[in-house]
């Protein structure tokens, strides 16, 4: 399943890409998704984190009580206009299902605008597109969830 998200940010693309890849911010997100866990690494381009919470309870049949989600982003040098390209993968621990597709960071008149154009699939013989179409609202609030927050951590650490 194709996923599509474009997020707008009261920011220049530089300080969009800077806090995607602060463990604070991070830690922000982890708390908007209700996650019981949040923990980071740092990489030479990006962050990878780790969040832990309830499953959803459509999911639990298969995912059991609580689930893991991976989320590694990753950026290419800023161009002299700030704009950037990336990464993001997301896993899901224990299931085959993961989201991978590119960034792209530009700037905007009011800030910047990132488009995360992504693959989402879940390669489970039978139930894959079931899931896939369960999982397709919950990871759309995730993605509008981190808009909020960083349009909030934006404006909270200038």
């Amino acid at each position: 399943m194709q996923i599509t998200s474009t997020l707008s940010f009261t920011a220049a693309p530089n300080r969009v890409a800077d806090m995607l890849t602060n463990p604070k911010f991070a830690d922000h997100v982890g708390a908007e998704i209700k996650a019981d866990n949040v923990t980071t690494t740092n990489l030479d381009d990006g962050m990878t984190s780790v969040f832990t919470m309830i499953s959803p309870e459509a999911a639990r049949k298969i995912l059991g009580p609580t689930m893991t989600i991976t989320e590694t982003v990753t950026w290419q040098p800023a161009s002299p206009n700030g704009a950037r390209t990336g990464r993001l993968t997301l896993s899901v621990a224990g299931v085959p299902a993961t989201s991978d597709g590119p960034l792209r960071l530009g700037p905007t008149p009011s800030g910047s605008q990132m488009i995360y154009d992504a693959d989402f699939s879940v390669k489970i013989p039978l139930f894959g597109k079931k899931i896939e179409k369960m999982a397709e609202q919950y990871l759309s609030n995730v993605i509008k969830a981190c808009e909020k927050v960083g349009n909030e951590w934006l404006t909270s650490n200038p």
